[in-house]
């Protein structure tokens, strides 16, 4: 006001989140003639505390608002696996794991946010956290050829939903769908001749949502059959030069349950070249040469119909230089997964946008 900032206590909030897991992990494997096994069990313990201190709107003025939660639960993560190696050029696998995924911070806010004057986002307290039970075999054809038969059952699937508040207001808000089950073949084929390779990739699925909310058309009970292709094509052209072309594309699907998404695709290139005695590489890409990329869905849930389109800030062109120091002989550092990978993914709500979990 003025030129000069003022705190604004309506639209601000104080969210003060704590977690405890405690987790004890048992493995064990063993290694037969044509035969390898492997189980395990984990169990985790979670004790966790949220308080929102903030205001909220009553229908006609914002009013302060202190809402808190506290949850205590323990799970057990069974999981297993299989492989018959007997015949090297046909090896099959078997495995079965159940896993769990905790919503992300921002998702159980309480807190109100308004994003224009007839939508508000707000996050919800009572959302738990979503387990998968997955199973699935898998073969391996002469070291190349790849099939894959998947079937997972998701219970309390994170979904985003578009409900109504008032006659003629919506908020955004996440919820529990009650089961998300899902029936997938996926076959993956490397190939190489001379001075042309590419990798191809195709997954075929069948998914079901269903859930209850209570009243009206506030059910969810949708199904769709849906496939993905990606193919990635290089070409040696001489003289260290290496060309590149990969193609995505991604039928029409259901989004977390409620959205019926649109087809997208993508075209991408790049061009690359080994320098200083193949110790560095210079490459220039560009990625959705056609600007195909660009998301859509609609839904239509407790008399609220809505449309959501986006893309990113595509084409981009990329250009890298890349120079490897030190013994070529070195092998490279390992890469390693850490619980940080993790939490950074709960920071980011995914309310509010067409992104996935």
């Amino acid at each position: 006001i003025s030129g000069t900032r003022y705190y604004d206590s309506t639209r601000s909030n104080n969210f003060n989140y704590k977690e405890n897991i405690n987790a004890l992990y048992v493995n064990y494997n063993k290694a037969f003639k044509g035969l390898m096994i492997q189980f395990g069990v984990r169990m985790e313990n979670t004790h966790l505390e949220g308080i929102s201190d903030g205001y909220k709107w009553n229908g006609s003025k914002f009013i302060t608002n202190k809402d808190g939660f506290t949850r205590n639960y323990t799970d057990f993560f069974p999981s297993g696996a299989i492989t018959f190696n007997k015949k090297p050029t046909s090896q099959w696998g078997l495995r079965y794991s159940r896993r769990i995924d905790r919503p992300a911070y921002q998702d159980l806010n309480p807190f109100e946010f308004k994003l224009d004057e007839y939508t508000f986002q707000k996050g919800n307290i009572n959302l738990k956290p979503q387990y998968t039970n997955s199973i699935g075999v898998t073969n391996t054809y002469k070291y190349k050829l790849t099939s894959t038969l998947n079937y997972s059952h998701v219970k309390d699937l994170f979904t985003q939903v578009f409900d109504t508040a008032e006659t003629s207001k919506a908020f955004i808000t996440k919820k529990n769908l009650a089961t998300q089950d899902i029936a997938s073949i996926n076959i993956s084929y490397p190939f190489q001749y001379k001075w042309y390779s590419f990798f191809a990739t195709t997954n075929a699925n069948y998914s079901k949502y269903q859930a209850d909310f209570g009243g009206g058309n506030r059910k969810v009970d949708q199904s769709v059959f849906a496939f993905t292709f990606y193919m990635q094509n290089s070409f040696k052209l001489g003289k260290g030069f290496t060309g590149e072309i990969s193609t995505l594309y991604i039928s029409p699907s259901i989004w977390q349950g409620f959205f019926k998404s649109g087809a997208m695709g993508t075209v991408d290139a790049g061009l690359s070249k080994t320098v200083f005695k193949n110790k560095g590489t210079i490459k220039a890409a560009v990625s959705d040469i056609f600007q195909t990329m660009k998301w859509s869905g609609t839904s239509n849930f407790a008399g609220v119909v809505s449309t959501v389109n986006g893309r990113g800030e595509m084409p981009l062109f990329k250009l890298n230089f890349n120079y490897r120091f030190g013994n070529s002989q070195v092998k490279a550092a390992r890469q390693r997964k850490s619980a940080v990978e993790d939490e950074n993914k709960r920071t980011q709500s995914s309310s509010g946008g067409m992104s996935g979990n």
